[in-house]
């Protein structure tokens, strides 16, 4: 009978086993799982707009499905303001059910209370321009793990391909790639992202992304390169090519499966660094476009009224230190159980 553990390796088992052992391990799962489903699912626990909505007899999702005004009857506005249609349909008597979320305000959307201390109405107090700090933070966090785990994806994406690429052919061909990488290395990251930026006239996530990428994958590659070098000319890749086997299958099928699994453990590291590299992108502004929520913008505001409005800068630093110290902790547990030494 077909079970999971069949389809491991006793080795892969015994690692697995060793990574779920280790307490940090566990530690830095709970951190991240919970930062990554309150983030992901932040329409849910902060949003302006009622989860549910009970009017003339029809159930309403607005948190989960745009209504037009003209659902609701509205013919002067293309938006939909939930709190005064529900204050209308209570001072008019009607038999009208609205339910918000824990947090019922957007990210985006502006209050009177500008500059507001923590409170019953605010958690975490309202930053400059009156917007509440958690909604901003709760979206906030999805942006940087959405950034984060896109980082990790590309940077992976071109340092396996490229690593691969120069590992296994040699010649020409890793000594054109070392310089490339030589180069790009000794480029200034932040004049770049500030050129690009001024070039593209906007800061969106993806040119971001792209202009980060552009300098992150050099390590992935090198350590690959690395690992690969010391396999091509291992027994079972000769025995593959008097096979005649080609070289992409030689690649995937015998070398990137034992030259994978180092690259593997780097994966939480690279994630949480793409996150403090957003983070500090957007508290110098050179990150992403306002008035996008962002972690490293709340850090900015917190400095900047750090006497006035110290709550602009604790909460953004401890939710962005607990994510980081949670991946951080994946990725050590993940590094020691997979240590090919022991």
């Amino acid at each position: 009978m077909f079970s999971i553990q069949s389809s491991f390796s006793p080795l892969t088992l015994r690692r697995w086993n060793s990574f779920f052992r280790q307490k940090r391990a566990w530690v830095g799962l709970a951190g991240f799982l919970s930062v990554f489903f309150f983030s992901m699912t932040a329409e849910v626990w902060s949003n302006s707009k009622p989860l549910l909505l009970k009017r003339e007899g029809r159930w309403y999702f607005p948190a989960l499905v745009d209504y037009s005004a003209q659902s609701f009857g509205i013919t002067d506005s293309f938006v939909v303001d939930y709190r005064g249609i529900a204050n209308q349909d209570r001072e008019a008597g009607k038999d009208t059910f609205v339910l918000f979320p824990l947090n019922p305000w957007d990210p985006l959307e502006q209050t009177p209370d500008v500059m507001a201390s923590p409170s019953k109405n605010h958690w975490l107090g309202t930053d400059s321009l009156g917007r509440d700090v958690t909604a901003r933070l709760v979206y906030g966090l999805r942006v940087s793990l959405s950034y984060g785990l896109m980082f990790w994806i590309f940077c992976f994406l071109i340092g396996v391909s490229i690593g691969c690429v120069q590992g296994y052919f040699g010649g020409n061909t890793d000594f054109f790639t070392e310089r490339l990488k030589e180069l790009i290395e000794i480029l200034p990251f932040l004049s770049v992202v500030i050129l690009v930026n001024g070039l593209m006239k906007a800061d969106s996530f993806w040119v971001t992304l792209m202009v980060v990428v552009l300098f992150s994958w050099v390590g992935i590659a090198s350590q690959l390169r690395a690992q690969v070098l010391s396999i091509r000319n291992r027994e079972f890749c000769e025995a593959a090519r008097a096979a005649g086997a080609k070289n992409g299958r030689i690649i995937f099928r015998h070398i990137l499966p034992n030259a994978i699994t180092p690259i593997l453990t780097l994966t939480p590291f690279t994630v949480s660094g793409g996150i403090a590299t957003l983070a500090v992108l957007d508290y110098l502004g050179f990150g992403l476009s306002p008035p996008t929520p962002s972690l490293g913008e709340l850090l900015q505001q917190g400095r900047t009224y750090i006497q006035n409005a110290a709550w602009l800068l604790v909460a953004p630093t401890v939710a962005l230190s607990w994510m980081l110290i949670s991946i951080n902790l994946i990725g050590e547990s993940l590094r020691e159980a997979f240590d090919p030494r022991k």
